[in-house]
């Protein structure tokens, strides 16, 4: 946790405090990796955050337990589930700490506006406010320890996907490979994959095509996109590949492709604004003369998949050392293929580290 940011950021919102109830933010402000939040949303955990004080966290009785294996917030209080409700738990804690009559950031995004409503009957004196942006650019800057946890993340998962191709062959079904990408992204130490993407043919064209009986035949584009939980930090990377020798019309579209790729991870440096690297990306697909067809570039990554800053036209943040961003060009070939590369880079005070293997994904591996 960053914690001397997110205390910056604190202080300069004039909030009182912030309650953090998406499972990222309860993650990274206690420490905790609370699996059963991502498996089962309603069993709430809440955590409050004065601006002044000590924090304190509410969870489900027998979620405690495992909470305690990471937590580093000592005030930990549980609730029995369908006989208490966290809210009313969490309206106890507030007032016992002073707040009630305080104004306090809620994440209006991801906390149902029921228990919103709820928590509003229960401190009425209370001013609730949004906090999910404090929570986006406290979370925005990563740790040297982050940094090196996402990198290990994108690294496994990029080694699953390369072995994985070499293994697999001409005639297997999608499903075959993308069990074995699966397999290895989970040996190298992803305790859950969020999603699998794999898709050949014209099933490339999909971004979520989810692998079946199809088999792989001679002449296709073959799109992976794969994404796993490391330790609760993720992983998010794309690869193409060719079934057997690719046409020369396969070869050039890619060729183009990686080169935008390149180009676009050049011009990554501190002090850019966001839409000014999408627009260098637009650039760097004019000058290979191939059709742009991006509504966003990439996005941060870190305890949650899609991170601040989405990279997009319209967003004026500036790139910061210590952001860690997803990049991934695309482009699909209407009705035929879509071709897909995505890489993690790492912003430095001298422009960008690349943390991913982008040179080797220089030429698409062929399955034969």
């Amino acid at each position: 946790m960053n914690l001397r940011r997110f205390e910056a950021l604190l202080a300069e919102s004039g909030m009182d405090g912030v309650i953090a109830s998406s499972l990222e933010n309860v993650s990274y402000l206690s420490g905790a990796r609370m699996v059963m939040q991502r498996l089962i949303p309603d069993r709430l955990a809440l955590l409050l955050w004065p601006a002044d004080g000590y924090p304190a966290i509410v969870v489900c009785k027998g979620e405690d337990v495992a909470c305690r294996d990471d937590c580093q917030i000592e005030d930990m209080r549980s609730y029995t589930e369908f006989v208490t409700s966290p809210v009313d738990l969490l309206a106890d804690v507030i007032a016992e700490k002073g707040l009630a009559g305080g104004r306090l950031g809620l994440e209006l995004h991801s906390l149902p506006a029921g228990y919103v409503n709820q928590l509003r009957k229960r401190i009425p004196d209370a001013t609730l406010v949004d906090c999910g942006d404090l929570m986006d650019r406290a979370r925005m800057i990563k740790t040297p320890e982050e940094v090196d946890a996402l990198a290990a993340a994108g690294r496994a998962t990029e080694r699953a996907i390369r072995a994985a191709f070499e293994r697999a062959s001409i005639g297997e079904p999608e499903k075959k490979v993308a069990d074995d990408i699966t397999a290895g992204v989970t040996a190298a130490g992803a305790d859950v994959l969020n999603f699998m993407f794999l898709g050949t043919g014209t099933r490339s064209f999909e971004w979520h095509a989810r692998p079946g009986a199809t088999r792989l035949e001679a002449g296709q584009v073959l799109h992976t996109d794969v994404a796993g939980n490391f330790v609760g930090y993720w992983s998010d990377l794309a690869r193409t590949a060719f079934v057997g020798e690719p046409s020369p019309r396969q070869r050039d579209i890619y060729s183009r492709l990686y080169q935008s790729h390149v180009d676009t991870l050049d011009a990554i440096r501190p002090g850019l604004e966001v839409r000014e690297l999408f627009a260098a990306c637009q650039a760097a697909y004019r000058r290979v003369r191939l059709p742009f067809q991006l509504a966003h570039l990439g996005h941060g990554l870190g305890l949650g998949l899609h991170e601040y800053p989405m990279l997009k036209p319209t967003t004026d943040e500036l790139l910061q050392p210590g952001m860690i961003l997803c990049i991934e060009p695309a482009y699909l070939d209407p009705g035929v293929a879509g071709y897909h590369i995505e890489d993690l880079v790492l912003v430095t005070e001298q422009g960008r580290e690349v943390l991913t293997d982008y040179e080797g994904a220089r030429e698409a591996q062929v399955i034969t």
